[in-house]
């Protein structure tokens, strides 16, 4: 029996050009979450085209999230998404039980994959890394990415870990954040030709040189603002249209530094939900210890947004 890469059995080739969207959430002044935006919110990221939702991830404040809070969120987009994209659910926590439980809520709820990154607290080496994956793994039922972003757990999955993991009948594929164009390139070419291990960069300005290396999609932050221009870079790779591609990835660039130039990734992330907020999607509410901007960053943002066509 074939390994499953979502719950719905779509093979890589059919997973190939997802523009998995890793979606900010929306929250009252209170700090609960605004469930009204965030239906607004799936509805925008959808109806401009995005194959693919990742819920509760690093961009959507997740650990600062209760878990109660997280079930609610993927059960929410699941139910707004209608069988429109795939959707995928964060599980990346330190409790190895929380994974667990949040898995089951997810699987139970519709959710097509769980995507888990490394627990944060511990200073872990490559053992400790696998043993971890591992044990999630055999915990669950149903598909699950592995998901590298050392900018925030500050520990890097090393390769040989991966291809190890990407062996395990329930591992289904990668998310990888890292910064570094050649770890991206690298690892796509590790698993061009297999076809039960998913590969996605998460690293927006590699995201061309991943993909003609053999990746699949990507996940891309600026996907929250600018969908309809994440969805046209995957579009102009696929079809092998080399010129129209770099065009696109220019374009998704210049996007993401509206948000991210000069700001640490959590700025960026509040910096983003303010771009959110300007096209009436959302509010710029953030939950502690990551705080909201503040009116004067409000207008560079605008400025940025108007000279990239997202705003009159």
């Amino acid at each position: 029996m074939s390994k499953k890469l979502t719950t719905k059995s779509l093979s890589r080739a059919q997973l190939r050009g997802f523009s998995i969207v890793p979606m900010l959430t929306p929250f009252t002044a209170a700090g609960a979450l605004d469930e009204a935006a965030a239906r607004r919110h799936v509805e925008h990221v959808v109806t401009a085209g995005s194959q693919g939702l990742l819920i509760a991830g690093t961009t959507g404040e997740a650990v600062s999230m209760p878990l109660e809070m997280r079930i609610r969120y993927t059960q929410l987009a699941i139910e707004q998404v209608r069988g429109r994209a795939v959707v995928f659910g964060g599980i990346g926590d330190n409790s190895l039980a929380h994974s667990v439980a949040l898995t089951r809520a997810y699987f139970a709820a519709g959710a097509d994959a769980v995507v888990a990154h490394l627990p944060s607290y511990y200073p872990i080496g490559g053992e400790e890394m696998e043993y971890h994956f591992r044990s999630l793994a055999d915990r669950i039922e149903g598909p699950l990415y592995l998901y590298n972003i050392p900018q925030t757990t500050k520990h890097s999955i090393p390769l040989d870990v991966i291809e190890r993991l990407s062996h395990h009948p329930r591992i289904a594929g990668i998310k990888d954040s890292e910064p570094d164009v050649e770890r991206q390139v690298k690892l796509a070419g590790m698993f061009r030709g297999r076809t039960d291990f998913a590969v996605f960069a998460g690293m927006i300005a590699a995201t061309s040189k991943a993909m003609r290396a053999g990746a699949d999609g990507f996940v891309p932050s600026a996907g929250n603002i600018a969908p309809r221009a994440a969805r046209e870079l995957m579009d102009r790779l696929v079809a092998g249209d080399e010129a129209g591609a770099d065009a696109a990835q220019r374009r998704i660039d210049a996007i993401s530094l509206v948000y991210q130039k000069g700001r640490t990734v959590p700025q960026s992330m509040a910096a983003m939900k303010a771009c959110l907020a300007l096209l009436g999607v959302a509010e710029r509410h953030m939950l502690p210890p990551l705080r909201a901007v503040d009116d004067a960053t409000v207008e560079q943002l605008r400025a940025g947004l108007r000279e990239q066509g997202l705003l009159p």
